[in-house]
């Protein structure tokens, strides 16, 4: 841990020093706010909390990018970007020196070809996103909002020994696509996991558009047993509006062994009915689909945020069939007190219903949380 703490801060030192002479910049962001939170798993379990939350309106990280410009419209950019956890300076993923991207870029004419760890096209973050205009939260303020509470769910939102290829914009139109060849020292073998995604992206006049497909090749068990490679396809966008701005997203996944609806890890822990524990960790075949309709508009200097997301799974791969509905409704709203610093203030709610034979559990939540994110 202080190796590479040290190492980090030698790098940062050595980015402010160059970029009096050169194209780099160190940048970050760090958010901190209070929360409550009242909880439900189903199971018997009711928690109240009121607590300090940190990356809730905006993940904390510090960085450094850069780029060199060669000429004739070629250019070399890099990024190395860690997380961090603002309430205790931990490292968002410990052993990790630039746990959420670094990457090293050539661009030219021809579109931009990058390698290094990344970011899965399929979320708001990172250089390579497709999933920032379909949902005013993204990722969420706190555990409102989340459009991964819906979405069929990942093994990771990065992979490591990624290659990625952004084209050119022609008409509006942008395709990008994504291969990780796995974990370093298990590239390209049946013990990791392999992501690949396609995408393509359209903006025009007020709307902005997109379709993205996302597989995982995934590891062998420690049991040696193959699991069902998930994957899942995803479409949506915004409407720029004169009053207001509106966002739909629509997906379909299959194979996915986890969902992040409301208390899905206790079900994992518990099972249900016949269903037992270890059969819930084993799964690997969950089957479904969900939408979130939101919306954005300008309120008072700020802007108001909304959105609501429903999910519908289901698998037969277990001793009995199981169902899973869920969703989620959040309001926020940010005020920009300046270009870098911004308050936020969320509420809202999830739920979820878990079904088989006639046994069911509804475990439910609901939040509130108050912060600030200041970039720089």
């Amino acid at each position: 841990m202080k190796k590479l703490t040290l190492a980090l801060l030698s790098v940062l030192a050595f980015g402010s020093a160059a970029a009096a002479q050169d194209s780099v910049t160190v940048y970050g962001r760090i958010d901190l706010g209070v929360g409550i939170s009242r909880i439900n798993d189903g199971f018997g379990s009711k928690e109240n909390n009121a607590q300090m939350v940190t990356g809730a309106g905006t993940s904390n990280r510090i960085g450094i990018k850069g780029e060199e410009d060669l000429g004739s419209g070629y250019k070399i950019k890099f990024v190395l970007e860690n997380g961090f956890d603002a309430d205790t300076g931990a490292e968002a993923t410990e052993g990790l020196a630039f746990s959420r991207e670094a990457t090293l870029q050539i661009v030219s004419p021809f579109g931009t070809l990058a390698a290094g760890r990344s970011s899965i096209l399929g979320t708001d973050g990172g250089s390579f996103n497709m999933l920032g205009n379909v949902n005013p939260f993204g990722t969420g303020i706190w555990e409102l909002g989340n459009q991964n509470i819906v979405y069929g769910k990942m093994p990771a939102s990065r992979f490591d020994n990624a290659f990625t290829y952004r084209s050119p914009e022609y008409r509006g139109l942008q395709l990008t696509t994504e291969y990780s060849m796995g974990e370093e020292g298990k590239e390209n073998r049946s013990t990791s996991n392999h992501y690949f995604g396609l995408g393509v992206t359209w903006k025009g006049g007020p709307a902005e558009t997109v379709v993205l497909f996302e597989r995982v090749n995934e590891a062998l068990t420690t049991e040696k047993r193959s699991p069902k490679d998930m994957w899942r396809i995803t479409a949506g966008g915004n409407w720029k509006f004169s009053a207001a701005t509106a966002y739909l997203s629509l997906q379909y996944f299959k194979n996915a062994d986890a969902l992040g609806t409301a208390s899905y890890s206790a079900l994992k822990d518990n099972g249900i009915g016949s269903i037992t524990s270890a059969q819930m960790k084993k799964l690997d075949g969950l089957e479904g689909e969900n939408i979130i309709l939101g919306f954005s508009t300008p309120v008072i200097g700020g802007k108001v945020l909304g959105a609501v997301g429903y999910i519908h799974a289901k698998t037969d791969e277990l001793s009995k069939k199981l169902k899973a509905d869920g969703g989620f409704i959040a309001l926020g709203y940010q005020y920009p007190f300046s270009k870098t610093t911004r308050l936020y203030s969320a509420i809202g709610a999830s739920a979820a219903k878990y079904k088989s034979g006639d046994q069911s559990v509804k475990p439910r939540g609901f939040y509130g949380t108050l912060g600030l994110s200041h970039y720089f």
